[in-house]
């Protein structure tokens, strides 16, 4: 679908949520209430926001993008990782951003097909990466990890989210493969793990340091304002220069 088409109809769709009660920081709408989503006009609670289809977990990772990192003020070459177009219709635009989306089908602003666990681009390419429920998809999510960590510039960061439960260890089995046994137990037919607190640990032994923003810790106001969960944790994790040269 071209994307002047996908604008007209969330402009229109969006035309009946007009409000004062909520905000999108992705796209700045001010709204009475979330979508259930789809083509659907029922609301639903922090659900998606009418003008640029964002869920909760992109609000959350938006505010934190422009809050604590250079996204936004920088020229920065920027991998965005199966980019949700309620992001990537604002990145791509961004002239200060060198932006190319990679992902496994054809929705809009992905530049090029590409398996996670092969990334086809030289060691050091990207200032920074964006990756935002994707490794929980993937078999092999430490493969996809070092392959992250090895296109990433030393000094560049990546922020990383994923369903998880930080009360719990990760959570996965090879024999578990039916969508239906999927759904039980990941809670989606196409997700082959839940995560845990371990999370960090295998980011560690990728190559990264990593930082745990909690997503509890964002002021009540906030989450109210723009929709938030309390359960969309950002790891934010660096390559540092003098590691530049491991995992690689």
């Amino acid at each position: 679908m071209h994307r002047w088409w996908i604008e007209t109809l969330l402009a229109l769709r969006a035309l009946p949520f007009v409000g004062t009660k909520y905000t999108c920081p992705c796209c700045g709408w001010r709204l009475r209430a979330f979508t259930h989503g789809g083509k659907s006009l029922k609301t639903r609670y922090h659900g998606y926001c009418p003008r640029c289809n964002s869920k909760a977990r992109h609000r959350r990772d938006w505010l934190y993008l422009a809050e604590k990192t250079n996204l936004f003020t920088d020229k920065l070459r920027v991998l965005h990782v199966s980019p949700k177009y309620a992001l990537s219709r604002r990145f791509v635009n961004m002239p200060n951003l060198d932006y190319v989306g990679i992902g496994y089908d054809s929705r809009p602003n992905i530049s090029m097909k590409v398996d996670l666990v092969a990334i086809p681009f030289a060691s050091d390419s990207f200032d920074a990466i964006i990756c935002i429920h994707t490794l929980e998809h993937i078999e092999d999510d430490r493969q996809a990890m070092r392959e992250l960590f090895r296109v990433l510039k030393p000094g560049g960061w990546a922020l990383i989210s994923v369903p998880i439960q930080l009360d719990q260890k990760t959570l996965e089995d090879p024999t578990i493969v039916t969508p239906e046994d999927r759904q039980r137990v990941f809670g989606e037919e196409q997700h082959v793990r839940w995560y845990g607190y371990d999370l960090m640990d295998r980011l560690t032994a990728s190559g990264f340091q990593v930082d745990l923003d909690l997503a509890q810790d964002i002021d009540q106001r906030a989450r109210d304002k723009y929709g938030l969960l309390d359960d969309e944790n950002v790891f934010f994790c660096r390559k540092l220069a003098a590691n530049s040269e491991l995992r690689q």
